[in-house]
Formats: C-alpha cells, sequence, structure tokens
C-alpha cells in the first residue's frame, strides 16, 4: 500500500507505508512529493511548488490562521485572469465571517474549473498507476480549492493472488494533502449522505470492507468538517475523497457541485485503468498458457490466415514464426489432407464443434504426424464468429504403444503355443530317456563294443538334457504360483545361461563365468529369477558384435551381506540420452519386430518385488554392465 502525505508541520514530510498484509510498493507519488516539498513557517501546511514561488503566491501566506493552516495555492500553468486576482488578494478566498455562522470558503469560477479540467484530461491517461491518476487529480482540487484539505483512500485486490474473492479488498493507496488523525488512517468510512446522494446502497460499501456512518468523520482534525464522495467501481464502493475544512471554517455551498463530479471522474480514470491494467495481466496470462501447452494450437480467422499459434505446433512442425503467422493454414498441410480439413473449419466458422478428426501434419525430413484435430469457434463480444481454434493431440506415439501391445500379445501367445508343444514332446522324450537308459545298461552288461556303448550314453544324455530344458521352459512359461525359498544365485544364473545356449551359439558369443564361493543364500522366487537373467543376457546378446563379442557373468559378496550379479557385455553401449529411459515400458532402441521394450520394464518390476536394486553402468564403445543387488539369507 502507497501513503502519500503532505505534513502541516514545517517537516513536509512524504510518508510511505506498508499494509501489514501486503508489499509496499514503490510510489512515484511519493518521490515527487518528497522531492517538491519545502520548508514552512511553523503553523503553516508545507507547499509544493515547481520553481520559484510567485509574489502571488507568497502574498497568500498572509491568510487568516484559521484558513492558512489547511495550505497554499500550487502554481500549474497559466491561469484565468479572475484566479490570479484572487490569488494577489490574501482574504478573497473567504467570505467574512458573521454573528450567526462560520467563515466560508470561495468556490472557483467556471473559467477556472473549464481551463483546470482541460488541463486534467491531456495529464491523465489509462497507462498510469492508480498512484499517478490520484496525484494529478488532487493537484487539480488543489489548485481549484485553496485551504480545503483532500484525502484519497483505495482498496483494491491483488491481481496475482490465487483467490481474490477468498477475503476482503485491501488498503492500496492512501494519499493526503496533511497528516492523518492516526486512529483514522486506516479505518475507512463514508457518510450514508454521501451513499445517498450517489443512491447507493450501504452494501455497495460494506462488501468491500468500508464502515458506513451516520455523518462524516473528520480525518485530519477532530471537530472539523467536511463531506466524502464515493469512488464507485462496477457498484462496488472501492475508495473515498474526503474534502475537509478546518475549524472555523464552514462547508462551501459551492464546493459540492464542482468536487462532486470530478471525484466521479477521479473514479471512472481509476476504474479504466484498473480494467486496462486487468486486460493486459489477463491477455499476457492467456498468451503464456496458450504457448505453453503441450498440445499443438491453432487459431485461424474468417479469412484462412492463422492468427495465432503455439510453441508446441511449432515444435512438431519445424516451422517458424515468418512462415506460419498470416499464411493460409491449408497451405501448411499435406496436399492429401486438405480436402479433409477444409469441410471441418467451414463448420466451426457456422458456430458448430468437431472433435478427434484425425489429420496428418508436416514433419521435418518430409515425414508426418498423426494428429487428432478438435475446432470451436471463438466468438466475439457480438456473438459473432471471429475465429476458429485448432486444438491437436499427437497420435504417434499412441499408436506405436498400440503397435507395441499387439506384438507383446502375439509374444504371449507364441509362449503359450510353444508351451503346449514342448509338453507334447515331454512324453516322447522320456520314453527315449528311460529306453535309452535301459539298452544302456544291457550293452554295458553283455560287454559290447565300447563304440556302441559310447553312442549309447551320449543318446541317454542328450535325452535327459533335453527332459530338464522342457521341464525348466513350461516352469517359466507358466504363470508363476511359486512360493519364494532360500536359492544360491549361482545356480540360478546358471540355469538362466542354459536357457540362453542357443542363441550364443547361433550368434558365437563367448561367456565366462566367475562365481565367488561362501555366498549367501537369497529368497527368491527361481522362474522369476531365471527371467530377469534371461532377459538381462538376451539383451547382451544382441548389444555385443558377431566377432569377438563376449559376455562376462560375476557373482561377488556386497556389503551388509548382500549378493551382488553383474552381467558385463562389450557391446557399444547405450547413448547417454537413453540410459534415463531404458526401464520405462515399451522403450527400445532395437529395429521393428525385434523387440517390444518391456524386458527391461519386467525386469525392475520383479527386482522390486524382490527388494533387489539395479544398477546400470554404460560408455559409448566401452560396453554395459547391469549390478543387481540382492538381499541375503545367510
Amino acid at each position: 500500500m502507497a501513503t502519500v502525505s503532505d505534513e502541516d508541520d514545517d517537516e513536509g514530510a512524504v510518508e510511505q507505508a506498508a499494509a501489514a498484509t501486503r508489499e509496499p510498493r514503490e510510489s512515484l507519488v511519493a518521490q515527487r512529493m518528497a522531492s517538491d516539498a519545502p520548508a514552512a513557517d511553523p503553523g503553516a501546511s508545507a507547499s509544493r511548488t515547481t520553481g520559484t514561488m510567485p509574489a502571488a503566491r507568497r502574498k497568500s501566506s498572509s491568510l487568516p490562521p484559521a484558513a492558512a493552516a489547511t495550505g497554499g495555492i500550487r502554481d500549474s500553468g497559466t491561469m484565468p485572469a479572475a484566479r490570479r486576482s484572487r490569488n494577489r488578494d490574501p482574504d478573497s478566498g473567504l467570505r467574512p465571517r458573521s454573528a450567526l455562522g462560520p467563515v466560508s470558503l470561495a468556490a472557483p469560477t467556471p473559467e477556472e474549473v473549464l481551463f483546470r479540467l482541460l488541463t486534467l484530461t491531456h495529464a491523465v491517461s489509462l497507462e498510469m498507476r492508480e498512484e499517478e491518476i490520484s496525484l494529478a487529480y488532487i493537484d487539480a482540487l488543489r489548485d481549484l480549492f485553496p485551504s480545503r484539505r483532500f484525502a484519497v483512500r483505495l482498496l483494491g485486490y491483488d491481481l496475482h493472488r490465487d483467490d481474490p474473492a477468498s477475503e476482503l479488498p485491501r488498503l492500496s493507496l492512501v494519499y493526503a494533502t496533511g497528516r492523518l488523525l492516526p486512529h483514522r488512517r486506516d479505518h475507512v468510512a463514508i457518510s450514508r449522505e454521501a451513499m445517498a446522494r450517489h443512491h447507493l446502497p450501504d452494501e455497495a460499501a460494506t462488501t468491500t470492507g468500508i464502515a458506513v456512518v451516520d455523518e462524516y468523520e473528520p480525518l485530519f482534525e477532530e471537530g472539523a468538517t467536511g463531506f466524502d464522495v464515493p469512488l464507485v467501481d462496477g457498484g462496488a464502493v472501492t475508495g473515498v475523497l474526503a474534502v475537509e475544512y478546518p475549524p472555523g471554517v464552514g462547508l462551501g455551498p459551492g464546493d459540492p457541485p464542482i468536487l462532486v463530479p470530478v471525484a466521479l471522474g477521479l473514479g471512472a480514470a481509476l476504474r479504466n485503468a484498473r480494467l486496462l491494467r486487468e486486460s493486459v495481466y489477463l491477455r499476457g496470462y492467456l498468451e503464456r498458457l496458450l504457448d505453453n501447452a503441450n498440445a499443438p494450437i491453432l487459431v485461424i480467422g474468417p479469412d484462412r490466415r492463422v492468427r495465432v499459434f503455439n510453441r508446441a505446433f511449432e515444435a512438431m512442425t519445424g516451422l517458424g514464426r515468418a512462415e506460419v503467422l498470416g499464411q493460409d493454414f491449408l497451405s501448411l498441410l499435406p496436399s492429401e489432407e486438405r480436402s479433409r480439413v477444409l469441410p471441418i473449419y467451414i463448420k466451426s466458422l457456422r458456430g458448430e464443434s468437431t472433435a478427434d478428426v484425425e489429420v496428418r501434419l508436416p514433419r521435418p525430413r518430409d515425414e508426418t504426424a498423426l494428429v487428432a484435430l478438435s475446432t470451436a469457434p471463438i466468438l466475439d463480444a457480438d456473438g459473432e464468429v471471429h475465429s476458429v481454434i485448432a486444438i491437436g493431440r499427437d497420435l504417434s506415439e499412441v499408436r506405436s504403444l498400440q503397435e507395441r501391445i499387439i506384438q507383446a500379445e502375439k509374444f504371449v501367445t507364441l509362449g503359450q503355443l510353444a508351451a503346449g508343444v514342448v509338453h507334447e514332446l515331454n512324453n516322447p522324450l522320456t520314453s527315449i530317456s528311460v529306453y535309452g537308459d535301459y539298452l544302456l545298461k544291457k550293452a554295458t552288461r553283455e560287454g559290447r563294443d565300447k563304440g556302441d556303448v559310447e553312442k549309447l550314453g551320449r543318446v541317454v544324455a542328450a535325452a535327459e538334457r533335453m527332459l530338464n530344458f522342457t521341464r525348466d521352459l513350461l516352469t517359466y512359461a507358466r504363470p508363476s504360483s511359486e512360493e519364494p525359498t532360500l536359492l544360491q544365485l549361482d545356480q540360478v544364473v546358471e540355469e538362466a545361461l542354459m536357457f540362453c545356449e542357443h542363441l550364443l551359439d547361433e550368434k558365437g558369443v563367448a561367456i565366462e563365468r566367475r562365481y565367488a564361493s561362501g555366498l549367501g543364500s537369497v529368497y527368491a522366487i527361481r522362474s522369476q529369477l531365471h527371467q530377469v537373467f534371461i532377459n538381462l543376457v538376451t539383451n547382451a546378446v544382441h548389444a555385443v558384435s558377431k566377432e569377438n563379442g563376449k559376455i562376462t557373468v560375476s557373482t561377488d559378496a556386497g556389503p551388509d551381506a548382500s549378493v551382488i550379479v553383474r552381467i558385463h557385455d562389450n557391446g557399444e553401449g547405450i547413448a547417454p540420452e537413453n540410459l534415463p529411459m531404458i526401464f520405462e515400458p515399451f522403450f527400445t532402441t532395437k529395429p521393428e519386430g525385434r523387440g517390444t521394450g518391456l524386458g527391461l520394464s519386467i525386469v525392475r518390476n520383479i527386482l522390486r518385488s524382490h527388494r533387489a536394486a539395479v544398477e546400470v553402468q554404460s560408455a559409448c564403445a566401452g560396453g554395459t554392465t547391469f549390478q543387481l543387488t540382492f538381499l541375503s539369507k545367510v
């Protein structure tokens, strides 16, 4: 809140005060008042001048004490002759005191009022702050009505509060031409007579926190007379202009007819300045809101020219400001899309909205983006269609995710089919294993040829290996109903490597094993850990080259009796910009059809369920290491 006051004492000071609920703001009024305030004689008010005080002004200080105590006249440009002659006569502003009543002050002439109002009209603009507007009006009133005191107190909301309606307006400005009584300064009140004069109900003031009292309450001196005028904004009283006379000086009958219209002009100027300020703020707010939206947005005029577009549209299309603003929006679309979009635009010009029309927008490098376009008409103050707003929603990523989900569902179906095939293979494999073992034992007892016995042994070993593989594969493919058990991680890793042998042989990748001894057991579900290690080894195989490809699998003891498993490959590594996203669902850098982007996401979820941690270290051309840390149960 800005507070400005011309003091009655020889300080001639301008005070700045801040309400407890609001930060103080620097006031141009305060600066101007401080620079203009000269020292005053004891018992006289401080007068502000714009230069050397003219002789007529100096003579005005000889006003009788009852009138001179409230201040002199501020010279402001050329003044009508009638006004100048009145200033030269120190008693011209006073009417003689009669035996029956107090002294009254003379009102300005119509020529003086007209001259000052014309000057005020040129001085005040809507771009001025409320302090500057109030100062200009009070300056005019001081010139027209010497020996009166004026006070303007305004209430207002802070535009930047989250909820302006959450409390009453705050006292935002106090401007006075003298020292206010301390107990009246922050207590804003208006007389019931002033409310009635302007045909305003009491609620117009009380709803904004202004008290309605039976009669005018003096602001400068107890026992003084005066009157007040409401400053109205949209039917609510948002401020009060007080006019006060010193004790012994009565209210001039010619003052209210002039002061009230001037005060109404002040209220209108403050209201218009506020509306302009709010309009500028809201315009900027909406522009920022539109520009920072993460959806591409266009505003198109009735001439098909683009009037507004945001950064999301620029980022999607790669088109700059000069290439979009003022252009026919159809020229921004691929030729095959124009005939589909034009009817949507015409429909919106007729006042109808459309939703989720799929359109392809151009992208850099001759690519296109699939967008769901929604349009709506924008109406002007008369209800006519002023323009059309088009808001897009990028469907490219959604469609890509849908395709990956379909692919993942295919893999699930294929896995179920494979599990069924493996189950059917188990029966003949069991027969081969049983009868092979019988023939091997019989040949050994009968002393058959060693070459034949060796061959039978290979048949039995291969059949047993296939049985173990199909049994583990069924366990892996079947929905897990296992309970956690104590496991040795090196054994689980070795079982997972057996699943991957065919892939390792096909790619010619070497496996190096470094298992530490004496490690504690881990409480886990075997089939789920199989899934973790198979995913990581498979990714490592895809990352290494066919020549000199190598994967190192190791186990080691970690801090706090934990067990660490590391899987390192000597592949090309993971790009730094991709590293934060590798565990996100459906994220993959593999070619189309080579992966679903779900593997590492599943790995992370399984490890979280086992209260295990995973860390990744990768360097371009330096390979990648996945480190898994499990809590052991010794």
